[in-house]
Parts: structure tokens; sequence; C-alpha cells
């Protein structure tokens, strides 16, 4: 960062509010600062968590950082049937996750949560959680009809693998409690975009 003991920084830790800070002591693989003053009381980013598989890396690395910056509050990485990636590397996303809420100039970060079977994960949710289901190749309403009920409500958003679900695993998910089908539009859109249509639409009903 280019720093020298005696410069100000504006720092957070995602509890506490933004603070403008003083650098007092710079150390080969730490530093020491000073509180001065509370720029930002910390705000708490709305309940929305993505459900996505994996793809390949610098595109999944754009959909960690694009879904902190649109405001998720939770990243849980499935396995699919059509996953075609089945290992990420947590700790990378999540400082992916830090960055992107340094740019963005969030006051919290977003959680990037283990890889997990669709399935298992399904099975463990919770009924006060309503999942958006974005499907494609079938009828179902625009997301914001789907969305405009479900304001301020808790929200996981599922995106599907490259190659999409196949129909057993659409009867899977669509056996899920509190699902709903939603549509992106008309063309068949890639993960990482998927994602960015969908979060962009959903953060303007948090």
């Amino acid at each position: 960062m280019r720093k020298s003991e005696g410069d100000h920084l504006r720092v957070f830790n995602g509890r506490d509010g933004d603070w403008l800070a003083e650098l007092v002591e710079i150390n080969k693989n730490n530093a020491i600062i000073k509180l001065n003053n509370l720029i930002s009381e910390q705000k708490k980013s709305p309940d929305i968590r993505i459900i996505a598989s994996p793809v390949k890396k610098d595109a999944f690395d754009l959909m960690v950082e694009k879904a902190c910056e649109l405001g998720a509050a939770e990243f849980v990485p499935v396995i699919c049937a059509h996953t075609v990636v089945h290992k990420v590397n947590q700790a990378r996303l999540e400082a992916i996750a830090i960055e992107a809420a340094e740019q963005c100039e969030r006051s919290d970060v977003m959680t990037v949560a283990p890889l997990v079977d669709l399935k298992k994960y399904l099975e463990s949710v919770g009924s006060d959680r309503n999942i958006i289901f974005c499907i494609e190749r079938k009828e179902a309403p625009s997301l914001v009809d789907v969305l405009h009920p479900l304001a301020k409500k808790p929200l996981d958003i599922l995106i599907g693998p490259e190659g999409g679900f196949p129909a057993e695993e659409v009867n899977l998910i669509m056996g899920i409690k509190n699902i709903h089908t939603a549509s992106l539009g008309p063309r068949i859109l890639r993960a990482e975009t998927a994602l960015i249509a969908a979060l962009s639409v959903a953060q303007l009903f948090s």
C-alpha cells in the first residue's frame, strides 16, 4: 500500500463500522494502527445468499467478486450434476471477497462457505428462506415479479452450472419448499452474467 508511519488510512473489520486510523508502527509481517475517529456506523448487508456451481477459475473468481460488490452476504459453492470444477480454494475466494469489499467500500465482508453437494444444501435450508431458481429454457415469471412480494425477506439465489440442470435435478429443486422459479430474460446467459443480472435486481428489493 506504500504507506509510512504517521500516514492515515481507512479501516474496517466487518463489525464496528469504518474508522479513520493512523499507522503507528510498521514491521515486516504486521502493522500497528491507532483508531482516531468513527467515519460511519456498521451497516448490515441484506440477507442474500448466492448458491452457485463452480465454473472455470477466472469466471468463478469474477462471480465471487461481483457477488460481494453487489451486496450478497454469503456465497455457497455447490456441486451439481453438470458441475465441471469439483474443487475450490476457499481461502483464495475469501481473499477475493475481502478485496472486493475494500474496493466498493462495504463495511462488512461477504463470507464464502465450503463446497457442498447441492442436494445436501437444499435439504439443510430453513423454512424461513426463499430460494430463487434462475431457470432457463422454461416458462417462468420475470425476476422482478417474483421478488416483489419477497422484498426484505431472507433470500437464496440459485445459479446453475455450465450446461444447466438436467431434468432429474430440476425435479429435485422444484420439490423443495419455498422454491420460486424466475426468468432472467429470453437469452441463455453464462453463469457469471446470470449472477450479476439476478443480484442487480435482487438488491433493489432488499
